[in-house]
């Protein structure tokens, strides 16, 4: 609870501060303080999770650092982060007949742009991931510190989905300030579906820690892909399909169980840290 609190506190300051202060925008995209503004407040949990570490136990920021570089954490892991995810978002895509809007295909099968599209973004994951907006700055947290202590007191489900809701509520501020972070659809319509949708990227991510041995490295390069692949897909701008914006929601949802649902289903053959 002192890390919610602390991680919301430095966060939720940050972004309504800087908003008030800048007229109240109603675009991320617009006020160069506000894009700042997001960047910085991202690194919320990371700095709650560093600041917890330092005060608690001895060698317990040093351990908490050493998840940031261990980087011999097995290709199961990064086999884990980089695939199934990207390949269920390519795979209900095409089943749901979402076509491309983009002009100049020439005849050519839509499922060509699909599969150079997606695994561009796989690439695209580790620019963003290395940018550190939202990757870096929130991994620390929610994997590197809140994960193995909710682990300490009970089993991953339970984890997974007090993360998953805690990490849905915890962008609330920006969901409610700008109607283009979530792409047009009405709050109350988009808050349940997109907390759906952490919630099934928080299992995910919690079996790819524990796959990968502790390991921030494969959740950060996949937290990278989630925010390179969230902006195309599913996007009417970018796709033609009979599908709301809003049932496009909850397709991100869906794959992201799927993908919870795939790697569970390999559990036997990942080892707990």
């Amino acid at each position: 609870m002192a890390f919610v609190l602390l991680t919301v506190s430095i966060s939720w300051s940050i972004w309504i501060g800087i908003w008030l202060a800048t007229g109240r925008p109603n675009t991320f995209h617009g006020p160069g303080a506000m894009m700042a503004a997001i960047y910085a407040g991202s690194f919320g949990p990371g700095v709650a999770a560093a600041i917890l570490s330092a005060i608690s136990r001895p060698g317990s920021l040093k351990e908490w650092l050493r998840g940031f570089i261990r980087f011999r954490c097995g290709w199961r892991a990064y086999a884990a982060a980089l695939l199934p995810f990207p390949i269920a978002l390519l795979l209900l895509t095409i089943a749901l007949g979402y076509a491309p809007r983009l002009e100049g295909l020439h005849g050519q099968a839509p499922i060509l742009l699909y599969l150079t599209v997606f695994p561009v973004s796989v690439f695209n994951g580790v620019a963003t991931a290395i940018m550190g907006a939202g990757p870096l700055g929130e991994e620390g947290g929610w994997r590197g510190y809140l994960l193995p202590r909710l682990l300490e007191q009970g089993g991953e489900v339970r984890a997974s989905l007090i993360i998953g809701i805690v990490w849905a509520l915890w962008h609330l501020p920006i969901m409610a300030m700008f109607a283009d972070w979530r792409s047009g659809v009405p709050f109350v319509a988009y808050l349940p579906l997109y907390t759906l949708g952490v919630i099934g990227l928080s299992f995910v991510m919690s079996r790819i820690w524990l796959i990968g041995r502790g390991s921030l490295i494969p959740c950060i390069w996949l937290h990278g892909l989630v925010n390179a692949v969230g902006g195309i897909a599913f996007d009417r701008s970018l796709w033609a399909s009979r599908w709301s914006p809003e049932a496009g929601t909850f397709h991100f949802a869906i794959a992201a169980a799927l993908t919870a649902t795939f790697l569970f289903s390999m559990k036997g053959r990942a080892q707990r840290p």
